[in-house]
C-alpha cells in the first residue's frame, strides 16, 4: 500500500494541493543531522547500558516451589 501511494502519505480530500508527500513532511538537513549525531552516541550507549544491567543481574532470579 506505501509503495502505491509514493510519495504521497496523506491524501487530501478537498485539494490535491495539500496532500502531505514525503517532500514537505521532512526536516531540514540540519536537524537531521543533529539528529543523526545524537541517535549516533546515544544508541550505543543505550546498548551498552543495557547489556551491563543484563550482565549485573545475571543469575539473581531463582525459580522454585514458591515462585509463580
Amino acid at each position: 500500500m506505501a509503495a502505491g501511494l509514493f510519495p504521497v502519505l496523506v491524501r487530501s480530500t478537498l485539494n490535491p494541493a495539500w496532500n502531505l508527500t514525503i517532500y514537505n513532511a521532512a526536516s531540514s538537513h540540519k536537524s537531521l543531522g543533529i539528529m543523526l549525531t545524537i541517535a549516533a552516541i546515544g544508541v550505543p550507549l543505550v546498548a551498552i547500558y543495557t547489556g551491563f544491567v543484563f550482565w549485573v543481574f545475571r543469575g539473581k532470579v531463582r525459580l522454585d516451589d514458591a515462585s509463580y
